[in-house]
């Protein structure tokens, strides 16, 4: 018990030292926490998300394309052995109008999405909570329900009429019920309306149902009536999902994410134990006549470890205690900036007891686990070599390398356990290698890297310069780590800055590469060539010079569904689109015009071993197969709803059951002036279709990008504030190392701004060092992320002037801020007190 109060005693004895400590324990428990309370937030939202789009069913029965599943197809759903509930939907975009029997009503302004529904068998298993009026119930009815956030933004009211815009009949419908919420389909922006499904069909052209949600009979396995599907369903393409495979692809979306979020928390850790482990050596080395009493009095080898440990534990215990609120109040603050991670909205953070059990324990546990080296070295110490009262030799400082070293792999290891596992572990155990590496080595670059840092300082205060390197080698082992974590800390700062880059460049390119036009009509419906739409428009704005019809669809490859795109060779090839890295450039874009033919982007020939001449047989919605053979392999393509297209002329896309474009790719003439775009958006509203720069595109997708990247460059800004942490606690210790130098040196002249100078400036080499090192290792952990993300890295792309300008400023002005409290104290010495100073 004495030991207990003897070593609460020496947390007392420094509590600005042990403050900053537990502070750095404090923040790396934070970032772990807020990483985990996010992990746990995406997993909410993607069982909140299946539970929209299955509910309580069993198993989903999606279609391909527009035509969707047809009557003779939901009677074979319906006959399976071991289905019991069969609720079909129909989903479409669409325009509403107000009021259509009041002068013909007017088109609200922004898209709605209607869905379709029997109001028999879908309540049985989807939820439809209502806030205000009464549920659908007959078939045939002809009445809506709209959701909470479309009622408020249109102002409708139940009672209100309106009618659907489609390729079929008008269908007029009136407001029963207003929907809680969004409504119930995630994807929607909120803008819901949901009427029976006969009249949406009529609205839509009686057109099949875009999904089937199946409820089974109680025992029966599910793989046993997807087995009995696969065999009967075979009029038209379909895929079947499990929930649970839905869910699976949604986590899918949001693995990068979450590795990267691990990655940064082990980092952030791993700087915390940096502290950690140098406050307890400073504490060994001013507490090593105390030890030596202690050992004297008869305390063993055991007890004076306990000793050190328990004043480590109370630091760990304090700090990871400090870093679960902090962590809690960040993980809010991370849902609020990002609000959507790959195909997953967050709405709130999940903070489940097991997160915050396992953030506090690995806290303390990293502590411990830094502390362990210098109490073990503690308890070595004899009570005649106390007398010396240094013990900082060579052999010492191997063993804290090789010991932190040590600490740096176990917290990889927590790295690893909190990524998701389809992340993979590839690309984190090679960042982690790395830094392992620099670790190993910045002590022995650390003389070097003193007198570079230290070149622009000497041009101004040379004498304060050569005291400040001086001071730095006394104790390179401990100068050295405070280094190790400033560097790593900017290097992943750096790193993060320049993968986001590296995203935000790909991302342009990408959009600019495949679109052949300056901007995009998008429509809420399919446009038929023979509607003349393309020719109208191009009529009534003199200055385009060409529309160039473009749709997205899905088709299935060996089983699998993929996406795949509509569109004009000539049109891609005039406008030169496109990068190929096989084939032919003219005469693929000549082949697919002619039909038969496809362009595969390279993610999906590498995924399915498809190289030029290799033939695909794909399903079309009537049943028939068609065949169509590569011609080329392309960089990137047009983007799908889950991955890049594969590129089919318009003749297959028909035939496929495409029935017509969602989009047109627009090229002005080169005389056309601002007068034709703005006489385009004019016209383009009369066909209801939306105008859609490239730059909107671009701005929409770089605000996203940014959005993630920003949120990652701030927490990797936490272990760069952890290592300026450090900086405070070697800077103090290096002060009350050189009390009796520095009496000496004010009783020969020196001043006291000149001490107080010569503190900061060691600190600005330390912080300039830092950042040059900082930069090259953040290079070199960037490129990594980069090449194992699929892309070639551009070194000009991520490190331009901006990144270096911020890594320098960054680590030279924090590490100067972090000397103000030792250089006070340095500057603020007695001479005569500091001569006599033993």
């Amino acid at each position: 018990m004495s030991l207990t109060r003897l070593a609460w005693r020496g947390v007392l004895a420094r509590p600005l030292r042990s403050l900053l400590s537990a502070l750095g324990v404090a923040l790396g428990t934070a970032v772990l926490l807020a990483g985990l309370a996010t992990n746990a937030g995406i997993e909410a939202a993607v069982a909140a998300a299946v539970d929209d789009q299955v509910g309580r069913a069993d198993l989903r029965v999606a279609a391909f394309g527009e035509v969707g599943l047809s009557a003779d197809t939901l009677k074979l759903i319906a006959e399976t052995p071991g289905v019991s509930i069969v609720a079909p939907a129909l989903e479409r975009r669409t325009y509403l109008v107000e009021d259509p029997g009041a002068g013909g009503g007017a088109v609200l302004p922004g898209p709605v999405t209607v869905l379709g529904i029997d109001p028999v068998w879908e309540p049985i298993l989807h939820d439809f909570p209502l806030v205000e009026g009464s549920p659908l119930v007959e078939a045939d009815e002809r009445n809506a329900l709209v959701s909470e956030r479309l009622a408020d933004e249109d102002g409708f009211r139940i009672g209100a009429t309106i009618a659907i815009q489609g390729t079929g009949d008008r269908v007029d419908l009136r407001i029963i019920g207003i929907l809680a919420g969004d409504g119930p389909l995630s994807g929607a922006l909120g803008r819901t309306v949901v009427v029976p499904l006969a009249a949406a069909q009529a609205a839509f052209g009686d057109v099949g149902m875009s999904r089937v949600d199946l409820g089974l009979d109680g025992g029966v396995d599910p793989s046993e009536v997807t087995n009995s599907l696969e065999d009967r369903l075979v009029l038209q393409p379909y895929v079947i999902a499990t929930p649970q495979e839905i869910g699976a692809a949604l986590r899918g979306s949001t693995a990068s994410f979450q590795a990267t979020t691990a990655l940064i928390a082990a980092v952030t850790l791993f700087a915390g134990a940096f502290l950690v482990f140098n406050t307890l050596s400073m504490t060994v080395i001013e507490q090593v006549r105390t030890v030596g009493l202690l050992r004297a009095a008869g305390a063993t080898r055991g007890q004076v470890t306990r000793f050190m440990l328990t004043q480590a534990m109370t630091l760990g215990v304090i700090g990871s205690m400090i870093g679960v609120a902090i962590g809690a109040m960040l993980a809010i603050g991370m849902v609020a900036w990002v609000r959507t991670v790959g195909a997953v909205t967050l709405d709130q953070p999940a903070i489940p007891p097991d997160a915050l059990v396992v953030a506090f324990l690995v806290g303390v546990g990293v502590t411990l686990a830094a502390a362990l080296e210098p109490a073990r070295r503690a308890g070595r110490i004899q009570p005649v070599e106390a007398l010396k009262a240094r013990l900082d030799l060579p052999a010492t400082r191997r063993a804290r390398l090789r010991w932190l070293a040590a600490v740096l792999v176990g917290v990889s290891f927590v790295g690893l356990l909190v990524a998701p596992p389809a992340a993979g572990v590839a690309q984190p155990l090679a960042v982690y290698a790395v830094l392992l590496a620099a670790t190993m080595v910045i002590p022995a670059l650390l003389p070097a890297a003193a007198r570079v840092a230290g070149v622009p300082f000497a041009l101004v205060l040379r004498l304060e310069e050569r005291l400040a390197r001086a001071s730095m080698v006394r104790d390179r082992t401990r100068t050295a780590m405070t280094l190790s974590a400033l560097t790593i800390g900017l290097a992943m700062m750096v790193a993060l800055v320049g993968v986001g880059q590296h995203a935000r460049i790909a991302a342009a390119g990408w959009i600019t590469d495949v679109i052949p036009g300056e901007l995009v009509l998008t429509s809420i419906r399919p446009v038929r060539a023979d509607e003349g739409i393309a020719a109208e428009i191009m009529a009534a704005v003199p200055g385009v010079a060409r529309l160039s019809p473009l749709a997205t669809f899905e088709i299935a490859i060996a089983g699998i569904r993929v996406d795949a795109a509509a569109v004009v060779g000539a049109d891609l090839a005039a406008d030169g689109r496109l990068r190929f890295v096989a084939g032919d450039r003219g005469q693929a874009f000549s082949a697919i015009d002619a039909g038969g033919a496809a362009i595969v982007p390279a993610s999906l020939a590498a995924r399915f071993g498809l190289g030029v001449g290799e033939a695909l047989t794909l399903p079309s919605a009537t049943g028939q197969a068609i065949g169509v053979r590569v011609v080329g392999v392309v960089e990137r393509s047009i983007p799908g709803s889950v991955g890049e297209a594969i590129l089919l002329g318009w003749l297959d896309a028909t035939a496929l059951g495409v029935s017509g474009a969602d989009s047109f790719a627009v090229r002005f003439a080169a005389d056309a002036g601002p007068d034709a775009r703005v006489a385009l958006r004019k016209v383009a509203l009369t066909y209801a279709l939306d105008y859609v720069t490239i730059d909107r595109v671009k701005g929409a997708v770089d605000d996203a990008l940014g959005r993630v990247f920003g949120l990652f460059d701030a927490l990797a800004l936490v272990a760069v504030l952890i290592a300026a942490l450090g900086i405070v606690n070697t800077l103090t210790m290096n002060v009350i190392e050189r009390v009796r130098e520095i009496g000496v040196l004010r009783a020969v002249g020196m001043t006291r701004r000149q001490v107080w100078r010569s503190v900061v400036l060691e600190a600005g080499v330390l912080g300039l060092a830092g950042a040059l090192l900082g930069l090259g290792l953040g290079v070199a952990i960037g490129a990594l992320m980069v090449v194992f993300a699929g892309g070639g890295f551009d070194i000009a792309a991520a490190v331009s002037w901006p990144v270096v300008g911020l890594t320098v400023v960054l680590g030279v002005s924090l590490s100067m801020l972090a000397a103000a409290y030792p250089a006070r104290l340095a500057a603020g010495l007695p001479i005569v007190r500091a001569v006599q100073f033993d």
